[in-house]
């Protein structure tokens, strides 16, 4: 029987087929749609503990957080630095979504929109704290894979648009 699927190791000879073989493997041990997990989890990881770190109780923000955005975190833009608006407000409303979002990108529900609202707080984030562009760039190039490609097979968004996980 012909059949156009390559085997694992059905290869030509030489060093392509060594290649293909290792590539082969390679592709079989890490699927896509695992490594679309292991960046929501690594995208989501540092977020959630930033958000976890800002709360008291059920909607209720510690003292540490509204003195940050009140006096500490300044945005290093041209012409700056200048002081958050609203700082108490930005708080709030970055301590929920450090929390929601990572949730959802974990979940792999709304994860396109998840991962960008955390790549725009990381562009945030970079203003504020401009010496940490190494993990910055990391957070927005994880936020950016995410975007581009997805939640992948092992997300409830796969399961929704596939009809109860089946397609």
């Amino acid at each position: 029987m012909v059949t156009s699927k390559r085997r694992l190791f059905d290869y030509p000879a030489g060093r392509a087929g060594w290649l293909g073989r290792i590539d082969g493997l390679i592709a079989a041990v890490a699927p896509v749609s695992l490594a679309q997990l292991a960046l929501r989890f690594g995208l989501a990881v540092p977020f959630w503990r930033s958000g976890m770190s800002k709360w008291d109780g059920f909607l209720h923000l510690n003292d540490v957080a509204i003195l940050l955005f009140t006096s500490e975190l300044k945005l290093h833009l041209p012409g700056g630095p200048y002081d958050f608006p609203a700082p108490a407000v930005m708080a709030f409303a970055v301590a929920c979504a450090e929390i929601l979002l990572p949730i959802l990108l974990v979940l792999g529900l709304a994860t396109r929109l998840a991962a960008l609202g955390l790549l725009a707080m990381t562009i945030v984030i970079q203003f504020t704290v401009p010496d940490g562009w190494p993990i910055h760039l990391t957070w927005a190039a994880m936020g950016l894979a995410v975007v581009t490609w997805g939640a992948g097979r092992l997300s409830l968004d796969w399961w929704l648009v596939s009809g109860s996980g089946k397609g």
